[in-house]
C-alpha cells in the first residue's frame, strides 16, 4: 500500500508540473521601454473557438507613455488565452488619433509571438481622438477578406475591441450600429473620464456583457479574467438561451446572432428570415424575362428564343440554321419552323419548296402609259415622279402644286416636280420666309465700298464678333453683285491687313463668309497707318476699284490711335473718298472729325459700349441709302462741271473781248483829243 501511495504521489506531482507548463506565462518586463504583465491571466486554459478579431486602439496625446505601456501589457496578456493560429484565432490591430494607422492584418501574422512582438513595437501618435473613423476603418477595410478576414458562411465570429480614454472628436452612433448591423461584435472598454453613454453608442447588446469602463489605467488588467469567460466560449450560448432564430443561430462570446440560410436575408426583428428577391431592384437588365434564384436573379427567353452569351438578351431560334429546309428560293424562320417563301414575281408551288414566275404585266396588255409594277395579284399602272394617275387608272397628268392657290407668293410662283415654290422678279431677292421679296435697301446706289476695322487688343475677341456682325448687317443692305456694289475690308492694329479686295468678291453670301473667317490681331491701334494704306492701296485698279464708280469708305475704331489721322484722311477725302467715321467706347471725338467727311452729323457716329452697336448699324444704313450715289447724278455732276467749265471759258472769252474794245475806244478818244 505505501508503494502505490507513493506511485500515486508522483503521478500527482507529474501531472502538476505538465498543467504547469500548459498555462500563460505572465511577461516580465526587460527594460524601460518593454511591456510590464502586471496581472496573471486566469488559470483555466482556453476552449479553442476561432474567431476573427481586431483591436481598436486609442492612441491620442491625452494617454501618457506610461498608461500606453498598461494598454500593451493589457492586449498581451490577453493573448495569451486565445489560441492564434491561421485556422485559430486570427488577430489584427489598429491604433488611432486625428488619422487610423493599422500595424498589422488578420493575414499578417500566424503565431502569438509575432503578434506579441508587433504590440511591443508599435508607438504613441498622441494625436486628436477620432473614434468613428477608426471604427468605419474596422467594418471596411480590417474585416475584410483581402485584409484576412474569413467569408462570412464559414460563421466566424468576428469580434472588434475598442479601448479608449476619452470623447470622440467625431460622431460614433451612426458608423457603429453599422459595424453591428454588418456582423461586427463590438467590445467596448473605457478608461477614466470616458462618458459611458458614449461607450453604450459603441458596444454591442447587451451592454453588460461588451461595454466596461474602469477608473484608470492601472485597473484594466482586472478585465483580463472577465474577458477570459467571454471570449473562451465557455459554453455555446445558442444552446443554452431560447435565441428564437428561424434558420441559424451563431453563437460569439457573451452572446448570439440569428443567421439565414442562404437565398435568404434576416428581417428587421432579427430573428425570422425572407427569401432574397434578386430580381426586386429591376437592376436585371434582362430582355425578356426574369427568375430570382438562390443565388441570383437570372434571365429567361420566352417560347421560341434563346439566351445569348450575354446572359441578357434573347435571339430567335433559327429553325432554318441547319440548312435542310429544302427551299428553292428563299425561307424564313417563324415561331414554329421555316418556311420556304418566293422571291417577288413568284408564287409557291403546292409542295411548299419550289416556286412559279407570277407575271401580272408579262402579256403586256397593262396599257399603262408611263410605267407599271407587278404586284402580288394583278398588273398595275404607276406615274413617274411629278405626274399622278388619272381616274382611268391608265394614263398619268402633271401635278400641278400651284393650282389651288394656297401658295402664298407675294410675287411670282413656279410648279416644280415636287411643289410650287415662290419666285421674285429682277432686283428683288426672296425673303428667308419663302413667301415674301425684299429689295435691297440700297439697290440703286453704285460704289466702291471699303471697310477700316479697328483689330486692337482693346477691343477684345468678344467685341469683335459684334464688329463682324456690324459689318454683315451693312453688306445685308446692298445691292452686292458684278454689277453693283463692291466691298473690300482692311482690319489694323500695330499693322494693316487686307483681309480681302474689291474686286475679290461679288456676293453678299462670300463677302459675309469672308468676314467670318476674319481671325482677330489683337495689337496696337495705327489707325493712321490704316488711313494711308486705304488711300494709297484698296482704292487702286490693282485692287479692283473702277473708275467713274463714287467711293465710300466706313472707317471703325474703340480707342485712340497711336499715329496721327488728319494726313492719310484729308488726302483720302481730297481725293473724292466718303469717309463715315464710327466709335465706340474710348474713342475721341477729335480724331472721329478729323477723319468723318463733313457735315460730321452726316458722317460721324458714336456709341458708349457694343451693345448699342445696333443703333448705329441702322442709322449709318438710313444714311447710306439716302445718300446713295447713283450713276445719273454722276451724269448730273459731270454735266454740272462740263457746263460750269463751259461758262468760265465763255466769260473770260467775253472779259477779254471787253478788254479789247475798251483799249480801242481809248485810243479813239485820244485821237479825237489831238486833232
Amino acid at each position: 500500500m505505501r508503494s502505490l501511495a507513493l506511485g500515486l504521489f508522483f503521478l500527482l506531482c507529474c501531472n502538476a508540473v505538465r498543467l504547469d507548463r500548459r498555462r500563460p506565462r505572465p511577461i516580465a518586463a526587460r527594460g524601460r521601454n518593454e511591456t510590464t504583465v502586471q496581472t496573471k491571466p486566469a488559470e483555466k486554459p482556453c476552449k479553442a473557438i476561432p474567431l476573427d478579431f481586431v483591436f481598436v486602439i486609442d492612441s491620442s496625446r491625452s494617454i501618457r507613455p506610461n498608461d500606453y505601456e498598461k494598454v500593451k501589457t493589457f492586449i498581451i496578456n490577453l493573448l495569451q488565452f486565445l489560441g492564434v493560429g491561421s485556422d485559430a484565432t486570427r488577430v489584427a490591430l489598429l491604433q488611432y488619433g486625428s488619422v487610423v494607422q493599422p500595424e498589422f492584418s488578420l493575414n499578417t501574422y500566424t503565431t502569438r509571438a509575432e503578434v506579441e512582438q508587433a504590440v511591443r513595437n508599435m508607438e504613441h501618435l498622441a494625436t486628436g481622438t477620432m473614434t468613428g473613423l477608426a471604427i468605419q476603418y474596422t467594418m471596411e477595410t480590417a474585416f475584410t477578406e483581402k485584409e484576412g478576414a474569413r467569408p462570412a458562411e464559414q460563421l466566424i465570429p468576428r469580434i472588434a475591441m475598442v479601448v479608449t480614454d476619452g470623447r470622440p472628436q467625431d460622431t460614433v452612433e451612426e458608423i457603429a450600429a453599422q459595424a453591428r448591423h454588418a456582423g461586427i461584435q463590438i467590445f467596448a472598454v473605457g478608461v477614466g473620464r470616458v462618458d459611458m453613454d458614449t461607450l453604450k453608442a459603441i458596444g454591442s447588446e447587451p451592454h453588460s456583457e461588451h461595454v466596461h469602463l474602469v477608473a484608470n489605467f492601472s485597473q484594466i488588467e482586472t478585465l483580463i479574467s472577465v474577458f477570459q469567460s467571454k471570449l473562451c466560449g465557455g459554453s455555446e450560448m445558442c444552446e443554452v438561451v431560447d435565441h428564437q432564430c428561424q434558420h441559424i443561430c451563431v453563437s460569439s462570446p457573451a452572446s448570439y446572432r440569428c443567421k439565414c440560410r442562404k437565398g435568404f436575408t434576416l428581417n428587421p426583428d432579427g430573428k425570422t428570415c425572407k427569401e432574397i428577391d434578386h430580381c426586386a431592384d429591376g437592376t436585371h437588365g434582362c430582355e425578356q424575362e426574369f427568375m430570382s434564384t438562390e443565388d441570383a436573379c437570372v434571365c429567361k427567353c420566352k417560347n421560341s428564343y434563346t439566351l445569348r452569351p450575354d446572359g441578357k438578351t434573347c435571339k430567335k431560334i433559327d429553325h432554318c440554321a441547319d440548312g435542310k429546309h429544302g427551299c428553292e428560293q428563299e425561307f424564313m424562320n417563324t415561331e414554329d419552323a421555316c418556311v420556304c417563301k418566293c422571291r417577288k414575281g413568284y408564287t409557291l408551288r403546292p409542295d411548299g419548296k419550289t416556286c412559279k414566275k407570277k407575271d401580272h404585266c408579262a402579256d403586256g396588255k397593262h396599257g399603262c402609259e408611263q410605267e407599271f409594277m407587278n404586284t402580288e395579284d394583278a398588273c398595275v399602272c404607276k406615274c413617274r415622279k411629278g405626274f399622278t394617275l388619272r381616274p382611268d387608272g391608265k394614263t398619268c397628268k402633271k401635278i400641278d402644286h400651284c393650282a389651288d392657290g394656297k401658295h402664298g407668293c407675294e410675287q411670282e410662283f413656279l410648279n416644280t416636280e415636287d411643289s410650287c415654290v415662290c419666285k421674285c422678279r429682277n432686283g428683288f431677292t426672296l425673303q428667308p420666309d419663302g413667301k415674301t421679296c425684299q429689295k435691297p435697301e440700297c439697290g440703286d446706289g453704285v460704289m466702291d465700298l471699303v471697310f477700316v476695322i479697328d483689330g486692337s487688343k482693346s477691343l477684345g475677341p468678344a467685341n469683335f464678333e459684334l464688329v463682324k456682325q456690324f459689318v454683315n448687317g451693312i453688306v445685308d443692305s446692298l445691292d452686292i453683285s458684278r454689277t453693283g456694289t463692291h466691298v473690300g475690308l482692311l482690319q489694323y492694329s500695330t499693322k494693316v491687313r487686307t483681309e480681302f479686295t474689291l474686286g475679290q468678291y461679288t456676293t453678299a453670301q462670300n463677302i459675309k463668309q469672308a468676314v467670318s473667317r476674319m481671325q482677330y490681331m489683337g495689337r496696337g491701334s495705327m489707325t493712321g497707318s490704316a488711313l494711308r494704306h486705304m488711300f494709297e492701296l484698296s482704292f487702286s485698279a490693282k485692287e479692283g476699284a473702277r473708275p467713274n464708280i463714287p467711293r465710300v469708305s466706313i472707317v471703325f475704331t474703340d480707342g485712340r490711335s497711336q499715329d496721327d489721322v488728319s494726313e492719310w484722311a484729308n488726302k483720302a477725302k481730297n481725293s473724292g473718298v466718303t469717309l463715315y467715321a464710327l466709335g465706340v467706347g474710348k474713342a475721341i471725338e477729335q480724331e472721329l472729325r478729323e477723319i468723318a467727311s463733313e457735315p460730321d452729323e452726316k458722317h460721324l457716329y458714336y456709341a458708349e459700349d457694343f451693345d448699342k452697336m445696333g443703333e448705329i448699324t441702322m442709322k449709318l444704313k438710313s444714311r447710306i441709302c439716302k445718300d446713295k450715289p447713283s450713276d445719273e447724278n454722276m451724269c448730273q455732276c459731270e454735266n454740272v462741271i462740263m457746263f460750269q467749265n463751259q461758262v468760265t471759258k465763255k466769260l473770260t472769252n467775253l472779259m477779254q473781248n471787253i478788254e479789247a474794245m475798251s483799249k480801242k475806244l481809248e485810243s479813239l478818244e485820244n485821237q479825237v483829243v489831238r486833232k
